[in-house]
């Protein structure tokens, strides 16, 4: 019997075509936006935890000032002191500390002009650390050594051409704040297009190209074996506090984890993601009304054969099922179409992206859940939406729903 009323819906369904597409645009529009948010957001946050996590969980990150700018940005426009530095390295539980410098400037190379990043990391036993934690590693020539002085590594982008209209290759010249750097080596692709399209130099040379010898932008920490991060966070706040000498809660510092700067970045985006599932529900808020506005056009349209089925022997329950089950089909015709164009724009975007970034390798999420749920959502919304027509088909008495022209 239930096949049958489904077959019967069906059929109604097919009859008005047209109106039924247009009446599924608003569920196509906000499943389409939920979806492709979902999957970019998921994936996004899936490729930045991977990130954090080939670079160490143990890794403890100390930045100017109270925000995550350094990290993220390339600099928070203060400075670190050697003072600092020196504070970190007497931290018990810190097995190694190394300070970096982001200097922004202008470059010029093969008669070109061009905005460069000019990373400064540091030639002692340190180097290993703060070059592994950003992702810099040597895959052609050499690495810079504590006797270079206008000696550089190429990023990925300034090799291949991307940069510059002509490819940085070894023993290049590169010219920086008015001086010529020599090209020693060249760096694998970080997926970071500022450090890809970046040179690397040892940090006191950058240091007197800028003339600022006590210049550090932010300072990078790995902690021992066996310790704790948060509490070496604790002591390395609690020493840099006792070198200002300054008291808790006047800290114009930053002491995270590799954790902290992790559930910031999470927290910030998923904020951006709730805000925009606000807007989109009202796509959605729009489709259900649509539905409703056709189902209630149904009724009205088809109400001598509502009378018709009810005389024959038709139950109430019957004629509710039918309706309910149309405005289901078109609440999952919209899931279905909103579920693929939304994966498709994931892909898409996530395409042009790792294009953009120089091949950053990101993957949008493609999750059984996640199509599970925008279909289930979507049937409810065309069952909630065709409820109030589909009770007032049924409710119609059989004689007066005859008499109807």
């Amino acid at each position: 019997m239930y096949l049958d009323l489904a077959k019967l819906s069906g059929r109604n369904l097919f009859r008005r075509g047209k109106r039924s597409w247009l009446t599924i645009i608003g569920i196509i529009i906000g499943i389409t936006a939920i979806v492709a948010l979902f999957s970019l957001g998921q994936g996004l946050e899936d490729s930045v935890t991977q990130e954090f996590q080939d670079l160490g969980a143990n890794t403890i990150y100390v930045l100017p000032g109270s925000g995550l700018g350094g990290i993220f940005g390339g600099g928070s426009g203060q400075s670190l002191q050697e003072e600092d530095l020196e504070a970190v390295r007497r931290v018990q539980s810190v097995d190694v500390a190394g300070p970096l410098i982001n200097a922004q400037t202008e470059a010029s190379f093969g008669g070109e002009r061009q905005g460069l990043l000019v990373i400064g990391v540091p030639t002692d036993e340190s180097q290993d650390m703060i070059m592994r934690t950003n992702s810099l590693v040597v895959d052609n020539g050499r690495n810079i050594r504590d006797n270079d002085v206008r000696s550089g590594l190429a990023g990925s982008n300034l090799v291949s051409g991307d940069v510059f209209d002509d490819e940085v290759r070894l023993r290049s010249q590169i010219e920086v704040f008015d001086e010529d750097v020599r090209v020693v080596g060249s760096l694998e692709e970080t997926g970071d297009p500022a450090y890809d399209g970046g040179l690397v130099m040892p940090i006191e040379s950058v240091r007197n190209l800028i003339d600022d010898r006590e210049r550090i932008d932010f300072i990078i920490a790995e902690v021992q074996s066996g310790q704790e991060p948060e509490q070496a966070a604790e002591e390395i706040e609690k020493e840099i506090r006792n070198e200002r000498n300054i008291q808790e809660g006047e800290e114009n510092f930053t002491v995270s984890t590799a954790e902290d700067l992790l559930n910031s970045f999470v927290g910030i985006l998923n904020l951006v993601q709730y805000i925009v599932i606000g807007i989109v529900s009202i796509a959605l808020f729009v489709g259900g009304l649509g539905i409703m506005n056709t189902m209630y056009m149904s009724v009205s349209e088809r109400t001598k054969e509502i009378g018709i089925m009810k005389a024959i022997g038709a139950t109430k329950k019957q004629i509710l099922v039918i309706y309910l089950s149309e405005s289901a089909v078109l609440g999952f015709i919209g899931g279905i179409v909103g579920v693929v164009f939304g994966l498709g724009i994931s892909e898409v975007v996530f395409y042009f992206i790792g294009q953009s970034t120089g091949g950053m390798m990101l993957e949008p999420t493609r999750s059984l859940g996640l199509v599970s749920g925008s279909l289930i959502i979507s049937v409810l919304l065309g069952m909630v939406s065709g409820f109030l027509p589909a009770r007032k088909a049924a409710n119609l008495e059989p004689v007066e729903a005859i008499r109807q022209e």
